[in-house]
């Protein structure tokens, strides 16, 4: 698609789904908006693609049974498991370049295609794939607000029709901006060039726990990722997202990165900085990386 046309088709969206004149892709969509757009257009189209991310660690199915049985119309299903090779440190690894690029064009994203992700039950994962998405290249992405199950509380309809969508020309490209490797983070344990905020509650086992795989990253600014949701997992506004990372320590004009135990949870910091205009990387390996590669003496112990 020619820049000019692509461009006319970004600021097409953004009228439909944002209630600014921003052109920055909104971090969040509202269900209310998404099932205008729906009524509006009833069968899929390239323009936007709409994708449930929801999986269970525990299940060898990932949700596919529970997406069949009822699903937001006209979307399809990304496993975040698929193209994702697994380690003892980093069990929710990057997915495979090739693979991943792959997958996308499987599912009909285009380099111009605006995708809306949801989960059923955790927007973790919405938030988990939303960054995915952006780490190879796809910026064109936002993630529902209060995923599915805000959906079926506001009263929209659900379906199990499985949309057929044509193989996309999309490739894939990391954008090396937007995550953080083991090396990096033991390089700023030196420099202090970014701050650290960790995603995960204090009282977390893995937080304060007494066994030797418990603690945090020195100097980490704890910002617990569920504060910055509301009782139906939808973001808070950008007044009280903003309070909550300054009352914890957080300079908001300073760089800084974020991490939690496996790279899932931190994704909601990253949403939540997206929502105040920034975009803030993530150390993919974490706490079950760093527990397992740190020297000792960069690893702070808490007494909860």
């Amino acid at each position: 698609m020619k820049t000019g046309c692509f461009l006319l088709l970004v600021v097409y969206l953004l009228n439909i789904f944002t209630t600014t004149n921003s052109k920055r892709i909104p971090t969040l969509v509202s269900t209310q908006r998404l099932q205008r757009y729906i009524q509006k257009n009833p069968n899929p189209t390239r323009k936007v693609r709409i994708i449930e991310t929801s999986f269970n660690p525990n299940a060898t199915n990932n949700y596919t049974t529970e997406y069949a049985q009822g699903h937001i119309p006209q979307a399809v299903y990304y496993d975040l498991n698929k193209c994702v090779t697994s380690t003892p440190e980093i069990p929710r690894n990057l997915p495979e370049l090739k693979c991943i690029t792959d997958y996308m064009q499987s599912l009909g994203v285009w380099p111009d295609t605006y995708v809306v992700v949801y989960a059923r039950f955790s927007v973790v994962q919405a938030f988990r794939t939303w960054w995915i998405f952006r780490l190879f290249g796809h910026k064109l992405v936002s993630v529902l607000d209060g995923g599915l199950q805000k959906w079926i509380a506001d009263g929209y309809k659900t379906s199990t029709s499985i949309p057929l969508v044509d193989r996309s020309a999309f490739e894939g490209k990391l954008d090396r901006s937007l995550f953080r490797s083991f090396e990096d983070m033991v390089a700023n344990a030196v420099t202090n060039k970014e701050q650290v905020i960790d995603a995960r509650p204090p009282n977390s086992p893995w937080v304060s726990g007494k066994t030797s795989e418990s603690g945090v990253i020195p100097g980490a600014k704890m910002v617990t990722f569920t504060t910055l949701l509301n009782a139906d997992e939808t973001m808070k506004n950008k007044p009280k997202i903003k309070t909550i990372f300054e009352d914890n320590g957080v300079n908001l004009t300073l760089p800084m990165v974020t991490y939690c135990n496996s790279g899932m949870t931190a994704t909601v910091i990253a949403g939540a900085a997206h929502v105040l205009g920034l975009d803030i990387p993530i150390y993919y390996g974490s706490w079950n990386e760093w527990s397992r590669r740190a020297p000792e003496n960069l690893k702070q112990r808490v007494i909860a």
